[in-house]
Order: structure tokens, then C-alpha cells, then sequence
């Protein structure tokens, strides 16, 4: 299995094809959530919640659930994956995870600087990081504090490691179950 996950990988556009990818002890390449691979272009149409409704009313393909079980970065850039994740997030009470990570990313694409950096960096920071965040993610208190101490002088870069580390828990979590066939099998018939 792992060796025709690999090989689906080589033959994908965004492999620069000078190695393997990691993998973990199931096979599944392993993404850190903040590399370019798979973030789309300010050009790309960036589904709010109506679009991600009408994702989650259309049914997943055969093909899409098996590219889903690839990587979590094929569900994450498949609008309809990411709407199906949400959802599953959400049914198991963890989608700041997710909900972080896409704010990262978007922060990143916006690219802001000067007071609109500082502002979004402040929401972001009271919104999943601060002590009395509204959806706290779970981080070790080191990095708690480096972001704490990083937000008055902002920089786009200073959530990455809370990024990286929401993608390896949404990886060892519920992206298991997400891509569990059984789970997959319900989403196909629109029972997810």
C-alpha cells in the first residue's frame, strides 16, 4: 500500500521528484501544514460557508476518497475535502485545529503588513493562543510564549511551529478516522 501511495505522489504535479516523501508507520506522507505544496493562489476562489455548504451537499467520488487517504494534504486542497473534514471535525469537537491552520495559511496568502499584520496577528493570537481564547488550541506553553512575545512586533512566520504542530495532531488523529473506509463508505452513500 505505502509503495503505490509513493508512487502516486511521483506522478503528482507538485512532486519535484527528487525523493521520496516521508511517510509515517501507516504510510501516509507526512506534510508539516506550512510548506508551499498545496496553498492556492489569491486568484483561487476561496469557499466561504455558502460554497462550503454546497460542498458538503454533493457526494464524494470514489476517486476523491482515495486521494483523500493519501495525504491530508489532498483533503485540505480539495474544497470538498476540506468541507468534509470541517464537518468531521466539528462531529468530534476539534476543528480549532483546523480552523487555526486555515487562518494561518490565509494570513500567509494575504500576505499583510504594518498595522493590518499587527491587528490579524492579535485576533488570531486572542482567538486560539491567549489564555482566554474563545477556540484555544492545544500548543506546548514554549511556544504559547514565543507567539505571546512575538505579537507586538509581528512577522509572518511566528505561528508556524502551532501550525505545524495542529497539522501533526489533526494527522495522528482525526485524520485517521477520517479517512477510515467505513467513515469514507458513509460520505459516498451521504451518510457522513
Amino acid at each position: 500500500m505505502a509503495g503505490r501511495i509513493i508512487n502516486l505522489i511521483k506522478r503528482h504535479p507538485r512532486h519535484n521528484g527528487t525523493s521520496d516523501p516521508e511517510v509515517d508507520d501507516i504510510g501516509v506522507p507526512i506534510w508539516d501544514g506550512c510548506s508551499k505544496g498545496g496553498v492556492t493562489s489569491k486568484n483561487d476562489k476561496k469557499p466561504g460557508k455558502k460554497a462550503s455548504e454546497d460542498y458538503l451537499k454533493s457526494l464524494p467520488s470514489r476517486e476523491q476518497c482515495a486521494r483523500w487517504q493519501t495525504s491530508l494534504e489532498n483533503v485540505l486542497d480539495d474544497p470538498k475535502g476540506a468541507a468534509h473534514f470541517m464537518q468531521f471535525l466539528a462531529s468530534e469537537y476539534c476543528s480549532e485545529n483546523y480552523e487555526f491552520w486555515k487562518e494561518i495559511k490565509q494570513l500567509k496568502e494575504d500576505n499583510p503588513s504594518g498595522d493590518k499584520l499587527k491587528k490579524k496577528v492579535k485576533n488570531i493570537y486572542d482567538k486560539y493562543i491567549g489564555e482566554s481564547a474563545s477556540k484555544q488550541i492545544n500548543v506546548n506553553g514554549r511556544l504559547k510564549v514565543a507567539i505571546r512575545d512575538a505579537v507586538d512586533e509581528p512577522y509572518l512566520e511566528m505561528f508556524d511551529e502551532a501550525q505545524k504542530f495542529v497539522i501533526q495532531l489533526m494527522r495522528d488523529g482525526p485524520y485517521r478516522r477520517f479517512i477510515d473506509e467505513d467513515n469514507l463508505q458513509k460520505l459516498q452513500r451521504g451518510q457522513g
